[in-house]
């Protein structure tokens, strides 16, 4: 399951990523990312929930890494990843790696109003 919401009024993007993704879904999700992004202006954030997300296999994985590429493009600023306890690390070092792959890295949250928080008072946090 996944959804994704532009904030025009904070530019900025949210992205919910929740449960086991099969290849088809997360296309799809990662097509609806940047159709999102779209409507958003230079410089916007990205909230990346990934609290209830489970690791896909590598091949499945990688319209992510293709989406990340692109919003790169498009001009993300900040990206924050909203993890709790149950987060594979698994899951964060493939986030990371793609992310650092294609020229940015993300932040961690424990919650979206800490990411909110942190983009809207312009800390920085912990990277992963």
């Amino acid at each position: 399951m996944y959804d994704m919401t532009a904030d025009r009024e904070n530019n900025r993007l949210y992205i919910d990523l929740a449960g086991r993704m099969d290849a088809e879904e997360i296309e799809a999700a990662a097509e609806a990312a940047v159709s999102e992004a779209e409507t958003l202006d230079d410089e916007f954030d990205i909230i990346n929930d990934l609290s209830g997300f489970k690791p896909p296999s590598p091949e499945a994985a990688e319209p992510i890494k293709d989406a990340q590429g692109t919003l790169r493009e498009m001009g993300v600023d900040r990206v924050v990843r909203v993890i709790d306890e149950d987060t594979s690390t698994i899951v964060l070092h493939a986030f990371e790696r793609r992310s650092t792959d294609v020229g940015y890295s993300g932040e961690r949250a424990d919650s979206v109003a800490e990411a909110e928080r942190l983009l809207d008072t312009h800390e920085i946090a912990g990277y992963t």
